[in-house]
């Protein structure tokens, strides 16, 4: 899309969702929309209009004043707003639109900031996951260029050192991520803020290398989006989930940026990285619109991060207090192999440190007891990911293989299935049964099933450790009220949107529990009753600590009638437990596994683990290799990281 018909209608949807009360507005603590400290990102489309010559409403000073307190005040996620201020100095302060006064407002809160953890100052916010470490590292390299003289009064350094400083970051966090992929992968909103941090890099970066190797970066995320988006939704394994982005895919940041990068998705809310991709000029390749567009099926592996003990073998040495940022990235700081230097990364207290000296102690008494002991133990973590995604035009069903099984969870999301728009469908394994807590009652796992996926069919096993004895169920999200069709036959639930089918078993005697109002609250607070009073129930629980979930697709392309699809299963029977279990599929044949067996299909054992990097029909690449080339359409996108070399023709 046009980057000014997409920065046109954002400013059109920010005059439908802004709060009309003022006061409310500017007291609000929310973190996304159009009045938030992050609604800035709306003044700054206005800005980009302005400069076209285009009228819009007037720049909301209070607004961005809203931003600088946070940044002021070091609150934790002050540095999303940075990249809008930056693009702000660089790009519009010379301007007569521009407010009088407000450079020198945002000038000295970017010199006056904490840049990071070896500075001076108390540590109250995040700088250390995967998506802040680069916005930190962009904040202080692009600020310290703007202003190389000025002293930064929170540690004595100068522009220039602060920029010397970030990029030696900066570059460390590029090689990782050109490497091995994200660790947050397939987020529905960290990946727009991975955005937020490289893409004015693109732009004003000073270092050659720097401006490259960031557009590849964006150039990956966008891959991504192309393999894996469906209808403008990303709805997929996620390696962080919140509870709203995929009950309603609408509000998912990266559906905002599908609409401007694939014509296709929704620009409900305020997305800042999608913003930020329209303001400096980033055009999608045509390798990657082309690879969005493609016709027909598609079912491929992708893999991303690596497991903390294989590290030092793929050159990131863990005793390297250099590396520590690596591992800290993909949350596995109380990983055996590093944490000596997770100690060292908070000299003085910190809330991380209560977290990683009990580990240590558990590691040094379990050694002196001679007792068995995980050394990689973290619930947060995102280590090696094996994806399978199969991609129809009617349907789409995506799984994290074999993740962390059995493992205490955080916001990973193992597998999802989706028929378009809301009817999205998936099981997790409850912590609480609210929708705010990191994992909650939709967002995350309270302890990890073993998922696997081959083609259209999956499985999800739960084996819940029986201490929390509040939670010792699955259950499943099956939202009838987004169903054109929906029955239960033989044992299965089954739902039918447009021409898309899904079938979903659970191998526990399971029960549709009654609908939570608050549920509604939190995705149509606008209509939520209207929506609450109409919907069915759609939560299908299944009591026990221990289940199978057996799911298959189908379509009308694939499958005929939903009639004919519901006849199918007479015959499909799933028998055992969840240590060994057989499956017969109507549509792939006789299918065995179990918690601990390899899953075989017609006695073929598939691979769970060990992918390449890329294994699709238009992009294949090695795990850890270079370079990543797309084919497709009659266009051609390389990514050479190992010689900082794009090409696109």
């Amino acid at each position: 899309m046009d980057r000014i018909r997409y920065l046109s209608e954002v400013m059109a949807q920010g005059q439908k969702e802004m709060c009309p009360d003022r006061e409310k507005a500017l007291s609000e603590t929310a973190y996304h929309g159009f009045d938030s400290f992050q609604g800035l990102y709306y003044d700054l489309a206005l800005m980009e209009l302005k400069r076209e010559g285009l009228e819009t409403p007037p720049i909301r000073v209070p607004i961005i004043r809203k931003a600088l307190n946070r940044i002021d005040t070091r609150l934790d996620c002050a540095d999303f707003t940075i990249p809008a201020l930056i693009r702000m100095l660089y790009a519009h302060r010379d301007a007569p639109y521009f407010p009088e006064g407000l450079a020198e407002e945002i000038t000295e809160s970017l010199v006056g900031f904490k840049y990071w953890l070896d500075e001076p100052g108390e540590v109250h916010s995040c700088y250390f996951t995967e998506n802040h470490q680069i916005l930190y590292h962009s904040a202080e390299y692009l600020a310290g260029q703007l202003f190389p003289e000025r002293v930064f009064p929170n540690n004595g350094m100068t522009g220039e050192q602060h920029r010397v400083h970030g990029l030696t970051f900066l570059r460390r966090w590029l090689k990782w991520r050109a490497r091995f992929g994200y660790a947050e992968w397939l987020t529905q909103g960290y990946y727009m803020d991975d955005i937020l941090g490289l893409i004015n890099l693109t732009v004003f970066a000073r270092d050659e290398d720097v401006r490259v190797q960031s557009k590849m970066m964006i150039d990956l995320i966008v891959l991504d989006l192309a393999l894996h988006g469906f209808h403008g939704h990303l709805p997929t394994t996620h390696g962080r989930v919140y509870a709203g982005f995929i009950l309603n895919p609408d509000l998912e940041d990266c559906s905002n940026a599908m609409r401007y990068l694939f014509d296709e998705g929704s620009v409900s809310g305020l997305c800042g990285g999608a913003v930020m991709l329209a303001a400096n000029g980033y055009v999608c390749p045509g390798a990657l619109y082309e690879l969005y567009h493609r016709p027909g099926s598609d079912t491929f592996r992708e893999r991303m991060s690596v497991d903390a003990a294989d590290a030092a073998a793929c050159g990131v040495d863990p005793k390297d207090f250099d590396n520590i940022m690596f591992f800290w990235g993909m949350q596995t700081y109380s990983d055996r192999v590093c944490i000596e230097n997770s100690l060292k990364v908070f000299p003085i207290w910190n809330w991380m440190t209560n977290r990683v000296k009990a580990y240590l102690e558990r590691y040094r008494l379990c050694d002196e007891a001679g007792a068995p002991c995980p050394d990689a133990p973290d619930f947060t973590a995102m280590t090696q990911v094996d994806i399978v995604t199969r991609r129809t035009p009617d349907y789409i069903l995506s799984c994290a293989q074999d993740f962390r099984k059995g493992r205490m969870g955080y916001q990973q999301h193992p597998w999802t299935a989706s028929l378009g728009g809301a009817a999205v469908v998936f099981t997790t394994s409850p912590a609480t049964l609210e929708y705010a807590g990191r994992p909650n009652r939709w967002a995350g796992n309270l302890f990890l099933p073993r998922a696997a996926q081959h083609e259209n069919v999956l499985f999800c096993i739960y084996r819940i450790q029986p201490d929390f004895v509040d939670y010792l169920y699955s259950h499943l999200y099956f939202p009838r009220a987004e169903m054109d069709e929906y029955t239960e036959k033989y044992g299965f639930l089954f739902g039918r949107r447009g021409n898309a089918y899904i079938a979903v078993r659970s191998l526990e005697p399971a029960y549709w529990e009654k609908k939570d109002p608050a549920l509604f609250r939190l995705l149509y607070p606008e209509n939520w009753q209207e929506k609450y009073d109409q919907a069915p129930d759609y939560e299908y629980i299944a009591q026990g600590h221990a289940n199978v979930w057996a799911v298959e697709m189908g379509s009308l392309e694939e499958s005929g009638s939903f009639e004919s699809f519901v006849e199918s299963f007479a015959g499909a029977v799933l028998v055992g437990d969840t240590h060994s279990f057989t499956y017969l599929s109507p549509s792939r044949g006789l299918f065995s596994f179990g918690w601990g067996k390899p899953l075989t299909v017609n006695g073929k054992e598939i691979p769970l683990h060990d992918y390449p990097r890329y294994d699709h029909p238009k992009c294949h690449a090695p795990f850890d290799g270079s370079p990543v080339e797309v084919l497709t359409g009659g266009r051609r996108l390389l990514m050479d990281f190992e010689n900082g070399r794009r090409l696109e023709e």
